[in-house]
C-alpha cells in the first residue's frame, strides 16, 4: 500500500470542501500532493503556466460564486501566479492558492534551497486577504477550510497557504487518523465536524439595525427620483434589484462587475453606463442614489469622481467598503440579498416606472459614445462585430472579454441579462486574462457557451493556454481582433504626439496556420454578420475554434 503523506492531507481536505477542479501546474515541491491527487476524484486541469493557471482559477470563481483552487509551487510558481492574485484581489474574486515551500530549517535565511522565495508570505499579503505558512501536517485541514471560508467571506478575494516540504512529506499513516468526528472521506457531517468544517456557506451576520433600516425605508418611501447602482457584490441579489426598482419605478445602472444584475433589456436598465456624462449626470441629480455592493472605484468611474447632490444610501457585506471613496449618508452592512430582502419586507410602496427617462438617458449615452469611448474611425466596425457577436451567442451565454479596445465598447453596448455573464478585468487592468478565464468558466459550467474575445496583443500573453482548450476539448469560439498591436495604446500616443508611435506595433502568429497546428478550425470575420456565423459554428464544434478578426492598423 503506498505511504500516505501530508499531501494527501491536502488533497482530501479540499475534497471536503467541496473543490471539484484544481488548476497547476506539478513540480518537484509538489509531488507528495499530487501523489494524493493520484488518488483521488478531483479534476486535476494542468496549465502552460502559473498566471494561466491563475486566470483558469479566476473564471472558475468569477462565473460560479464558488472559490477557485491553483496549485503552485514555490519561487518562480508562485511569483508567475501574483498577477492572476493581483486581478482577484482588486475585483473581489475567491480563490485560494496552495504552493509549496522550502523546508522549515531553510526559512530564516538565503541558502540557496532550490525555488528559495524569502518572505514570501510577505510579497502575497499585498494581493491577498491572508498568506500564512502551514507549520504542521495536523494544521491542514482547518487551515484549508479557514482560508476557503475567509476567501468568500466579507470582501471575497484570493487566500494564500504555504506548506514546507518537510510538512508535506510528514508520513502520516492512516488519513483517518487525522480525521476528526464527522470529517471523513465519505464527506461533511455538519452535526459533528469541528467549527472550522461545517459549512464553507459565510453565514449571515447581525441584521443591520432597526433604526438604520428605518431610516433607509423612510428616504426610499419619500424619494422622488431615486436610482440604483448595483456593483459585483450584488449578483447574488438580482431578482431582489428588480423588485425593488419596480416597486419604485426606479432607474438601475450597474458597474462593469454588476453587469447583467438587472436585464439589460428591462424598461428600467440603464446598464454599466456609469461612465457616461448623461448618465453620471442623472446618478448625480437624483435625490436618493441606493449603491449595492459597489466600492464606487476609479476604474469603474473612469477616474471621474461621483458627486451625488441626494442622500447616498450604501449596502455592502464588507464593512470597511461603507466609507470607502465616498461616505454614506446611511449605511447597512450585509450581504446584499439578506439586506434587500429585509428592506423590501416593510418597504410598500408602487411607483409608475421611470421607463421614459431611462429612454431618453439611454439616447443621450449613444450621442456620447464616440466621445466617451475615443475609438475613432473604428467605432462602427467594433459595434458591428459585437452586434454580430450578440446573435451568435445564445443569450445565456458567457463572454470573456480582455483588456481591448471592443471591451471598453461592450461595457455599454454588449447587452447581457443575467449576472455573471460578461467577465472582464477591471479592476486591476492585466492582459492575457480572457483566455484562460473562458477555460476556467467552460469547465465549471460545460454546458454553457462560453465566448472569448481578445486583442492580438493581450492573447499572446497566455496564448499557450490554447493547448489547454485543445486538451480538455472544450466548444469554445476565440476571436482574436486583430489590429496588430496594442491599439488602445496607439490611439493614446496618437493624441499625445500625432503619428509618433513607440512599441505598439506587434508581430503575431498566422492565427489560421496557429489553429491547424492545434489541430483545430481557424477562420476569419469580416463582418458582424460573418462573426455571428463563425460563433455559432465554433459552438457546435467538440474543439476550440481561432476566429480572426482583421481589424486594420487602429488609430
Amino acid at each position: 500500500m503506498r505511504k500516505q503523506s501530508a499531501g494527501h492531507l491536502v488533497v482530501q481536505s479540499l475534497e471536503m470542501c467541496g473543490v471539484d477542479t484544481v488548476f497547476g501546474i506539478p513540480g518537484l515541491h509538489t509531488l507528495h500532493i499530487y501523489d494524493g491527487l493520484l488518488q483521488s476524484a478531483l479534476r486535476v486541469v494542468t496549465a502552460r503556466h502559473e498566471q494561466g493557471a491563475g486566470f483558469m482559477a479566476d473564471g472558475y470563481a468569477r462565473s460560479t460564486g464558488r472559490v477557485g483552487v491553483a496549485l503552485v509551487i514555490s519561487g518562480p510558481g508562485l511569483t508567475n501566479i501574483l498577477t492572476p492574485m493581483g486581478q482577484a484581489f482588486a475585483d473581489a474574486v475567491p480563490l485560494l492558492v496552495i504552493s509549496s515551500q522550502v523546508p522549515r530549517a531553510f526559512l530564516a535565511g538565503k541558502s540557496g534551497f532550490l525555488h528559495e522565495l524569502r518572505n514570501s508570505t510577505v510579497m502575497v499579503a499585498s494581493v491577498a486577504k491572508e498568506s500564512r505558512c502551514i507549520h504542521a501536517a495536523e494544521e491542514i485541514p482547518c487551515a484549508v477550510a479557514q482560508a476557503m471560508r475567509t476567501a468568500l467571506s466579507g470582501r471575497p478575494g484570493p487566500v494564500h497557504l504555504e506548506i514546507p516540504l518537510d510538512v508535506l512529506g510528514t508520513e502520516i499513516g492512516e488519513i483517518s487518523s487525522f480525521a476528526w468526528p464527522g470529517f471523513t472521506a465519505s464527506g461533511r457531517d455538519p452535526k459533528t465536524a469541528p467549527p472550522g468544517m461545517r459549512d464553507l456557506s459565510v453565514p449571515p451576520g447581525p441584521p443591520p439595525p432597526e433604526t438604520d433600516l428605518a431610516a433607509v425605508i423612510s428616504l426610499l418611501r419619500n424619494a422622488s427620483t431615486p436610482m440604483l447602482l448595483a456593483g459585483g457584490g450584488s449578483v447574488t441579489a438580482a431578482p431582489e434589484i428588480e423588485t425593488l426598482s419596480e416597486r419604485l419605478g426606479a432607474p438601475v445602472v450597474t458597474t462593469t462587475a454588476g453587469k447583467g444584475v438587472l436585464p439589460e433589456k428591462h424598461p428600467l436598465s440603464l446598464g454599466a453606463r456609469l461612465h457616461f456624462p448623461s448618465v453620471r449626470n442623472a446618478v448625480e441629480e437624483a435625490d436618493i442614489l441606493l449603491a449595492v455592493g459597489t466600492e464606487l472605484a476609479p476604474t469603474d468611474l473612469w477616474e471621474a469622481p461621483l458627486r451625488p447632490k441626494g442622500h447616498l444610501i450604501r449596502i455592502d457585506t464588507d464593512p470597511s467598503a461603507l466609507s470607502r471613496n465616498l461616505p454614506a449618508h446611511v449605511s447597512l452592512e450585509g450581504n446584499a440579498r439578506d439586506v434587500l430582502r429585509r428592506l423590501l419586507a416593510d418597504l410598500h410602496v408602487s411607483r409608475p416606472p421611470r421607463s421614459e427617462a431611462v429612454k431618453a438617458l439611454l439616447q443621450c449615452s449613444q450621442n456620447e459614445l464616440a466621445a466617451v469611448t475615443r475609438m475613432g474611425t473604428a467605432l462602427p466596425f467594433m459595434l458591428d462585430m459585437l452586434r454580430g457577436l450578440r446573435m451568435g451567442l445564445p443569450d445565456e451565454g458567457l463572454l470573456v472579454m480582455d483588456m481591448t479596445g471592443p471591451a471598453y465598447v461592450a461595457l455599454s453596448e454588449f447587452p447581457v441579462s443575467s449576472p455573471r455573464s460578461f467577465l472582464h478585468p477591471v479592476g486591476f487592468g492585466t492582459l492575457g486574462y480572457a483566455l484562460p478565464a473562458a477555460v476556467g468558466a467552460k469547465l465549471a459550467a460545460p454546458d454553457r457557451p462560453v465566448c472569448v474575445f481578445s486583442g492580438d496583443g493581450g492573447f499572446q500573453f497566455t496564448l499557450s493556454e490554447l493547448a489547454v482548450a485543445c486538451q480538455e476539448r472544450l466548444s469554445l469560439p476565440v476571436v482574436i481582433w486583430d489590429n496588430g498591436g496594442y491599439g488602445e495604446i496607439r490611439r493614446n500616443q496618437e493624441a499625445r504626439h500625432p503619428g509618433e508611435y513607440l512599441g505598439v506595433d506587434l508581430f503575431g502568429p498566422d492565427l489560421r496556420l496557429l489553429a491547424a497546428s492545434y489541430g483545430i478550425s481557424g477562420v476569419v470575420a469580416s463582418s458582424g454578420a460573418e462573426l455571428a456565423e463563425a460563433v455559432a459554428a465554433a459552438l457546435g464544434r467538440e474543439t476550440p475554434t481561432l476566429i480572426r478578426v482583421d481589424a486594420g492598423r487602429e488609430v
